[in-house]
């Protein structure tokens, strides 16, 4: 429920904000998602595949949007 509201939260602010690069909206939604795992800290039975893949793609868009 709560990541849930600061999703939708981050997504109001950034299209309040006229942001319009991608790379903004999955690195916000990435570090929404590891505060609120840090915060409740889930029980995992393996790797955090959702975590690894939103800082991937964080990462990725990020690389692309300054070039690198």
């Amino acid at each position: 429920m709560i990541l849930a509201i600061l999703l939708v939260a981050s997504v109001v602010l950034l299209s309040a904000g006229r942001v319009q690069d991608l790379s903004a909206y999955i690195s916000l939604f990435t570090l929404c998602y590891f505060a609120a795992s840090f915060v409740f800290r889930p029980k995992r039975r393996t790797i955090d595949f959702v975590g690894l893949g939103l800082l991937y793609y964080s990462a990725l868009f990020i690389a692309i949007a300054f070039g690198l």
